[in-house]
Parts: structure tokens; sequence; C-alpha cells
């Protein structure tokens, strides 16, 4: 499997957990709970992403490498790159959107007043 189509796939696993759901929901099918299922494995889903990520771009990284090393031209290389670029905005987002509240948490039970 090539570089980009890890990184697409990374990408549509992380946003699995919002678009899943909204999918079901525009043909008809939002009633179902499905978006419970989704929700309950959406942090398992950004790791998922997050490793298909990671393949992806040391494909790519192995890739330009050999091209590098005999002076050929990478194809779809800037493409490539675009799309494992992107992936990698929209699941550090998805990351990030899900860390945010433990984080917050942490933080708060440390330097939040306490109420009696």
């Amino acid at each position: 499997m090539n570089a980009a189509k890890l990184g697409i796939g990374s990408a549509l696993t992380a946003s699995a957990c919002c678009l899943g759901p909204a999918a079901l929901a525009a043909v008809g099918l939002g009633g179902l709970g499905v978006s419970v299922f989704f929700t309950r494995f959406s942090g398992l889903m950004v790791a998922a992403a997050a490793v298909l990520l990671t393949f992806g771009w040391r494909r790519y990284v192995a890739e330009a490498r050999s091209c590098r090393t005999a002076k050929c031209r990478m194809a779809g290389g800037v493409a490539t790159l675009a799309v494992l670029s992107v992936a990698s905005a929209v699941v550090a987002g998805f990351a990030i959107m899900h860390l945010w509240p433990l984080a917050t948490q942490a933080v708060c039970a440390i330097s939040c007043p306490r109420q009696p």
C-alpha cells in the first residue's frame, strides 16, 4: 500500500466517529443508535488512524530516500506529501479534541480551589 492511501485511510479512520453518524443521519438511519457505537470507540479510532499515519509517513520517507539515492524523481511525491500533511492535521485535530478534556481535568485537579 502506498503512502497516499495510508494517509487517506488514517484521516477517514480518525473522522469516522463524527462522519459515520452524520452520514447515516443524512440517509435517514440516524436513529439506529450507531452514534453510541462510534462514540464509545472514538479514542481507538484516533489511535488506529495515528498508527496508519505513522506507516504512511515511514513509507513516504523510505520511498523519498530510495529515489534520492537512485537520483530519480518520485512519482506523485508532491501529492503524497500534501495528502499526508492534511491527514496529519486531521488526526492531530481529533487527538487534541479527545485529549483536551483530560488535560483540563488534570490541571483543574491541581490548581482549582476546592469548595467546601
